[in-house]
């Protein structure tokens, strides 16, 4: 049985690399044209439940001309509500909303931004219901794991740089709901963000700097050039105007504060590639 992460691609339309045969690197495909036309035109397989979590996803098996794959579909939708709601656990959450529609838009905005971390997701109707549809990336452990046990990264530079970009993107999607299990490690030591509905909130404020200490250029650059009518037209289906321009909002809070930082300490201390 043949799957996307064995068939034979361009490595132009991959983003990482993860899995060894025959001790070789294999290209495992986790966004990408290809990749999002197999989730939305695949046969369903089956759908079984997770079993974990709050928003009552499911595990989906795809095949497509021989190939199989799994996809995590989430169906959970809830609007956004004015002031404050008790989560599950006790917290006290602002303007909450939990919706599969932002794991879509996390997705089209990784895109738009390079950032390479959101595994391709679609929106796609499945057993006569509309949710978003998550290629499942193979991972040998979660950073909680990785914590826990002490597992040391054999790049300790290249995994510091990804960790400053996931910092600089759960400020810009205002992600209320991180959590280590949420941040996957595959066989090449790339680094996976998953689980974004509840992310996205209107707020014209940071979440929480303090971590955000040095900087991608490149990641800056894509930042400083996202425009509002490109984002309407690729995310507005999926967030409202309030929650768009609360992401414009924040993208100039973190430009100002990476500007900052840069004065205070010096560009070298503060900026990588």
């Amino acid at each position: 049985m043949r799957t996307l992460r064995s068939a034979v691609i361009t490595v132009a339309s991959c983003v990482l690399l993860a899995g060894h045969l025959s001790g070789q690197a294999k290209v495992q495909v986790t966004q990408g044209p290809e990749l999002e036309e197999f989730l939305k035109t695949a046969k369903l397989v089956s759908l079984v439940d997770i079993g974990k979590g709050v928003t009552r996803s499911r595990k989906a098996t795809l095949e497509l001309n021989g190939v199989t794959e799994s996809a995590v579909f989430k169906i959970i939708d809830e609007k956004p509500m004015i002031g404050v709601t008790t989560l599950e656990d006790g917290r006290i959450d602002a303007e909450f909303q939990d919706s599969w529609r932002t794991e879509v838009a996390a997705y089209e905005l990784d895109k738009m931004i390079g950032l390479r971390m959101v595994p391709a997701t679609v929106e796609r109707r499945l057993d006569n219901k509309v949710g978003s549809l998550q290629f499942w990336v193979a991972s040998v452990m979660d950073e909680k794991r990785r914590q826990k046990e002490n597992v040391r990264p054999p790049d300790p530079q290249a995994w510091n740089d990804q960790m400053n970009k996931l910092f600089v993107w759960d400020n810009l999607i205002f992600n209320v709901d991180l959590n280590l299990g949420n941040i996957l490690i595959t066989e090449q030591w790339g680094m996976i963000a998953i689980d974004h509905s509840r992310t996205f909130r209107p707020f014209a404020r940071l979440k929480d700097t303090k971590l955000m200490v040095r900087f991608s250029r490149s990641l800056m650059a894509k930042l400083a050039d996202l425009k509002e009518p490109e984002m309407k037209a690729r995310l507005g289906k999926y967030l409202a105007p309030n929650q768009i321009q609360g992401l414009l909002k924040r993208r100039d809070l973190i430009v100002a504060f990476a500007t900052k930082l840069a004065a205070e300490k010096g560009e070298a201390a503060v900026f990588y590639q």
